[in-house]
C-alpha cells in the first residue's frame, strides 16, 4: 500500500518508543507479540473507499481517516493474530479488528456506521473516546480511555481504570434484542459478523 514502509520487528518497536504516547496506553503495559511482515506509516493517512492493515503487524503514526471500512484482517496466509496501532485518532464508517490481533488507537475512534469487535482472544484498546452507531462485540469488550457512546450493540465497553466490571459497563443504548433487528445479517452466533464484513467491504448497507 503506498506510504507504508516495511520494517524489521524490532525497527517496529524502536518506532513505537520514539513517539510520544499517552498515558492510558502506557499504564495499560500491553505485551506486544510481533511477527513479521510489519508495516509502518509515518504521518497522517487518509483515504477513500477500505483501507485494509497491509501487515501482520501494522503502525500508523498519525491520524487515520477512512471513507468505508478499516479492516484489520491478518494477511493471506495468517489465522488471525497481530497487532494494530494507531497513534492518532481513526475515524471511518465502520472498523473490524481479528482474531487475536491487539489493537489499539491512542486517540479517539470515531466509526459512524459500526465497529465489529466479537474476535476471540482480541483486545480493542481506545485511549480517547470510542462513539459508534452500533457496537457488535458480544462478550469481547472495548476498553475505553475517554467516553462510550453506541447507540445500538451486543456488548459492552469498559473504562480503562475499571475495577468492578459489572458495575462499570458501558452499553448502548438500545438493548440487544432491538439492536439486531436493526441488521441486515443474521444467523448464527459466529456467522453475523463474517456476513457483516462481505457487505463492508462490498459497500453495501448493513442496517435494515
Amino acid at each position: 500500500m503506498d506510504g507504508f514502509e516495511k520494517i524489521a520487528m524490532d525497527q517496529f518497536d524502536v518506532a513505537l518508543e520514539a513517539t510520544p504516547l499517552s498515558q492510558v496506553f502506557k499504564d495499560a503495559r500491553i505485551s506486544l507479540e510481533l511477527d513479521d511482515p510489519c508495516y509502518i506509516h509515518r504521518g497522517p493517512l487518509t483515504l477513500p473507499g477500505n483501507f485494509r492493515a497491509p501487515g501482520l503487524c501494522t503502525l500508523i503514526l498519525g491520524d487515520l481517516i477512512v471513507d468505508g471500512l478499516v479492516d484489520l484482517k491478518s494477511p493471506e496466509g495468517f489465522d488471525g493474530h497481530g497487532v494494530f496501532i494507531a497513534i492518532g485518532n481513526v475515524t471511518c464508517r465502520s472498523f473490524s479488528n481479528d482474531w487475536a490481533k491487539v489493537a489499539v488507537v491512542d486517540g479517539s475512534l470515531l466509526a459512524s456506521d459500526l465497529i465489529i469487535n466479537c474476535y476471540e482472544d482480541s483486545m480493542l484498546l481506545v485511549t480517547g473516546d470510542l462513539k459508534t452507531k452500533f457496537f457488535y462485540g458480544r462478550d469481547i469488550w472495548a476498553t475505553v480511555g475517554g467516553a462510550a457512546d453506541m447507540d445500538y450493540g451486543d456488548g459492552y465497553c469498559l473504562p480503562a481504570s475499571y475495577r468492578d466490571a459489572a458495575a462499570e459497563a458501558i452499553v448502548p443504548r438500545h438493548d440487544t434484542e432491538t439492536s439486531m433487528r436493526l441488521l441486515a445479517a443474521g444467523g448464527e452466533i459466529g456467522e453475523i459478523e463474517y456476513k457483516l464484513l462481505e457487505l463492508l467491504r462490498q459497500a453495501k448497507p448493513v442496517f435494515r
